[in-house]
């Protein structure tokens, strides 16, 4: 385990690179969206349309896909070998694909509701578009429920690359889309872009698990004592996952009531960019951290899993830390460089940096979250982080309704920032009953991340009302190499002890 947490920050520098290529893309595609139909009558009825399915999907599978499969999976590779493992696989994607499938078909059908519910307050051309191209779009939940069944076979095998770039392949349907069929087909075209990218995501996967062993074959799934296991473990595992669909639920309700409904566009591409950013550092805890966390909670060594989830948690801090600092301070320039062109104006771009700007106050928050609830799934202890999942729901929704009565279109991205901050913290306080997860050595290297942080965030600031750039990108270029070059001074003058150790690393190989 020494040996793993030692090769923990360059192997999560790999995934966040590998993942940034693939993020890449998904941005483009968002400025396409925002150039052609800014945050016009289309724009909003793609963005409930599209918010609808994945939050249906969400709320009914979401984090269960792998988190249910994973941990069972690998203990049966671990306990009674691979032939076990896939047969539990095999019957867990039928089961995947019946619920799939019966959610899609209750969405194609109750379409018109479920939009009135979730955006109760957008115009009646909006609300009928929307009904329309939502039904063109259910399918795809079929095929994101077996695209994250892939995912989390290749995880267990240590396949981690594939996962991390699969999103690389819709969002090049998407992009190709917006530059040769879009000005005939319209937001319509766009909504059928989707599904085959979800479509994608799925068949990229299948041959590589073929390689492994893996083939699916139609099985009765209702009747298998490790299905069973994985049904018991799954609500709990569903409540845990809630937090983040209920709160964009919640959030796209309470934003179609701003601006005639447009502010849901607003929220929709801020919480774009707040997911991206917070995508690429947290996937490194959801998909190289939680199959580690499984197979040695499966050979009994919990303490090495609790001291791999704190070094895990300290190079996570590492990145995301700076990154919240950053985005903060600089989030109107960013926003008019990403988004600003086309029928995209000013004013929205003020609109949507001020909520991304309260957005990645959560960011840490976030990452360090993921880390805690793997390892409560990893342990197949469920029922602590469902409790601080719908403490913070119940939290979000109070927040919420009382925030934006007060400080107004802020008061959402406030909400979402403080209630996954209260589920970091009741998570982390709930796997401390068991002893402290964090030493005394780390809670030192804490205070040394957010020292460097605000010494960095102090210095941008000033060199922001000192060289006052005119150009959006040379600002940004500016202060973000500023930033990054008193980060690192920070961070090397007072490093921390992952930091001691991989410098240590690179000096033994350079002798």
């Amino acid at each position: 385990m020494k040996k793993s947490s030692d090769r923990l920050l360059s192997t999560a520098l790999l995934m966040v690179f590998v993942t940034l290529s693939a993020k890449a893309l998904g941005m483009l595609r968002d400025i396409l969206l925002a150039a052609n139909f800014g945050t016009g009558m289309e724009a909003v009825a793609y963005e409930a349309a599209s918010r609808l399915p994945i939050t249906l999907f969400d709320f009914a599978l979401g984090g269960v896909v792998t988190a249910a499969l994973i941990p069972i999976f690998n203990e049966l590779l671990v306990k009674e070998g691979q032939d076990s493992a896939f047969d539990f696989a095999n019957r867990y994607f039928n089961l995947i694909l019946i619920l799939t499938a019966l959610i899609s078909l209750v969405g194609v059908v109750f379409a018109k509701p479920l939009i009135s519910f979730l955006a109760p307050h957008i115009a009646e051309d909006a609300a009928a578009l929307a009904t329309t191209l939502c039904r063109i779009m259910f399918p795809m939940i079929v095929f994101t429920g077996i695209a994250f069944c892939y995912v989390g076979i290749l995880q267990s095998f240590a396949h981690y690359m594939l996962p991390a770039v699969m999103s690389l392949v819709s969002n090049l349907v998407m992009v190709g889309y917006f530059f040769t069929l879009c000005g005939r087909f319209g937001v319509y075209g766009l909504s059928v872009a989707l599904v085959v990218g979800w479509f994608l995501q799925a068949a990229i996967q299948a041959p590589t698990a073929h390689k492994l062993g893996f083939y699916f074959k139609p099985a009765n799934p209702f009747f298998d004592r490790n299905i069973r296991r994985a049904m018991k473990m799954a609500l709990p595992i569903l409540i845990c996952s809630w937090l983040q669909p209920i709160t964009n639920l919640i959030n796209t309700r309470f934003a179609s009531g701003f601006l005639d409904g447009r502010a849901i566009t607003m929220v929709g591409y801020a919480n774009r960019l707040y997911i991206m950013l917070v995508g690429i550092f947290s996937f490194v805890a959801t998909n190289l951290l939680f199959p580690k966390f499984s197979r040695a909670t499966a050979q009994g060594d919990d303490d090495g899993a609790n001291q791999f989830a704190a070094a895990s948690v300290k190079v996570l801090m590492l990145l995301m830390v700076p990154l919240a600092v950053g985005i903060f301070l600089l989030a109107e320039p960013l926003t008019r460089l990403v988004y600003m062109r086309g029928e995209f104006t000013a004013y929205d771009a003020r609109m949507t940096a001020s909520v991304l700007r309260l957005f990645v106050l959560g960011i840490p928050f976030m990452s360090a979250n993921e880390v805690f609830t793997k390892l409560f799934f990893a342990r197949q202890s469920v029922k602590r982080p469902m409790a601080a999942s719908l403490l913070s729901i119940a939290f979000n929704i109070a927040a919420v309704s009382l925030l934006v009565h007060t400080v107004g279109f802020d008061g959402i991205g406030l909400s979402s920032a403080a209630s996954i901050a209260l589920c970091t913290l009741l998570n982390y306080v709930l796997l401390s009953r068991g002893g402290a997860l964090f030493t005394r050595r780390d809670v030192g290297d804490f205070i040394k991340i957010l020292l460097s942080a605000t010494v960095m965030g102090v210095c941008v600031y000033f060199c922001d009302q000192i060289f006052r750039f005119s150009s959006d990108i040379l600002r940004l270029l500016a202060l973000g190499g500023i930033g990054a070059a008193v980060y690192a001074a920070c961070v090397f003058c007072f490093p921390t002890a992952e930091i001691k150790s991989f410098l240590k690393k690179k000096e033994v190989k350079h002798d």
